[in-house]
């Protein structure tokens, strides 16, 4: 290592400014139990395994990185738009603006540009770090994902436009997701979230809790926000006229909880929809290389979103909660995403993690091309070679994850402390 770090040391900091941000918005009713309670799920989740604790702490990854402080650190691809924070648990089933369901990446808050070759990094270590499975199996995944990255960069070329990933590609899981999520309606996934009569009320529990009166205010607002952006955008069938009919905190994810996350219910007769709003912060990438944070994160992800995804959301667009920028994107009823965790049962299982992996290697590579062919296509650089190193990086850094995690795990009461949970 060329570079000291304290991995719990850095958990704090760039967890702490969670709870002054949501105060920064509303000082006199911030929703302090509320982010201190997602806070306090984040810690269980990184303590949980050591899967949890990679998907949670993107940043020291990129401090790692960008500050050359673990071997294999420098890059053997040229920059371009990226996602950033991947692993095999962010690529999904999803309806896109096209109307088709689509097998893709599903998150994008760390999107940003650096080297393309980051992604694959990322996603390469997360298959090694899988719970519940041999070495040998977890490897052949990391092998699987860059040996497909390689193959379908090589194939696309400069080929444009680049499809999404649809029925006729997908093949094991990725091919039942899509059949099965077809079959899915919105009457159900609302019934869901709001089972009493009427569905006029999100279900208050593990995953909706009402805030304060003062912050749904500030969520009412966010959403007239997000409606004028979707109308700028003029994207098909937004909500315009519809009443809010409830507003909810909303646990969900693991390096994003904490952020300011909010589900909107609207209605409109009996009809009923759902909107996501979500507090973004900027880029780790950026932070990590000291570039200043963006004017407007929020624009500068919806803009990425739409040039990054086969066949994007329909209903992405900026907002913001206060001064603080957010996402908001309606919920869909096919939506769905990959957990990884059934890969480790029986044998069978692993044949399926190696075609789902090969897959999560082809969209990423196509990603990648879409915005970046130009670059790609004109720097020197050897394909083959990234992906070789990729997997080599990986099997080295996710013993480093490990070590860390278990470092986490130590000190985990003194971080709740550190960070005013307890």
């Amino acid at each position: 290592m060329t570079a000291p770090r304290d991995p719990v040391a850095e958990i704090v900091a760039y967890n702490q400014p969670l709870t002054e941000a949501a105060h920064r918005v509303a000082p006199l009713e911030g929703p302090g139990d509320l982010t201190a309670q997602a806070l306090r799920r984040k810690l269980d989740a990184l303590a949980a395994t050591p899967f949890q604790f990679f998907r949670g702490t993107f940043h020291l990854m990129m401090w790692d990185l960008f500050k050359q402080r673990v071997p294999g650190a420098a890059a053997s691809a040229p920059e371009g738009l990226i996602v950033g924070d991947l692993h095999l648990e962010n690529f999904g089933i999803y309806r896109g603006a096209g109307g088709q369901l689509v097998f893709d990446v599903n998150d994008f808050d760390d999107v940003g540009f650096g080297p393309v070759d980051l992604d694959l990094k990322r996603l390469c270590t997360s298959a090694v770090l899988l719970p519940g499975l041999a070495h040998g199996v977890r490897l052949n995944a990391a092998k699987a994902i860059a040996r497909a990255w390689q193959e379908e960069l090589l194939k696309l070329g400069g080929r444009f436009p680049i499809p999404a990933w649809t029925q006729e590609k997908a093949e094991g899981r990725v091919a039942e997701l899509l059949r099965e999520n077809a079959k899915k309606t919105r009457e159900v996934m609302i019934g869901k979230a709001a089972p009493e009569k009427g569905h006029a009320k999100l279900l208050q529990g593990e995953k909706f809790v009402r805030p304060a009166k003062q912050w749904a205010q500030i969520v009412q607002q966010a959403m007239g926000d997000y409606l004028e952006s979707l109308k700028q955008l003029k994207a098909r069938d937004a909500p315009r006229d519809w009443d809010i009919l409830d507003v909810a905190y909303r646990f969900k994810g693991t390096g994003s909880l904490g952020r300011l996350r909010f589900t909107v219910l609207l209605g409109h007769g009996s009809e009923r929809r759902a909107v996501e709003l979500k507090e973004t912060r900027p880029s780790a990438m950026d932070d990590a290389r000291g570039i200043p944070p963006l004017r407007d994160r929020a624009r500068v992800q919806t803009a990425s979103i739409r040039r990054l995804q086969g066949d994007p959301w329909p209903r992405v667009a900026a907002t913001r909660f206060g001064k603080l920028p957010a996402l908001g994107r309606e919920n869909e009823p096919e939506e769905e995403k990959v957990i990884c965790e059934k890969f480790a049962q029986g044998d069978a299982r692993h044949e399926e993690l190696t075609a789902y992996s090969r897959q999560c290697g082809q969209v990423l590579a196509r990603l990648h091309a879409r915005e970046n062919a130009p670059a790609l296509l004109g720097a020197h650089w050897d394909v083959e070679q990234a992906a070789h190193a990729a997997v080599a990086f990986a099997e080295k850094y996710a013993a480093q994850v490990e070590a860390d995690q278990r470092a986490f795990v130590r000190a985990k009461e003194q971080v709740a402390k550190d960070l005013g949970l307890l």
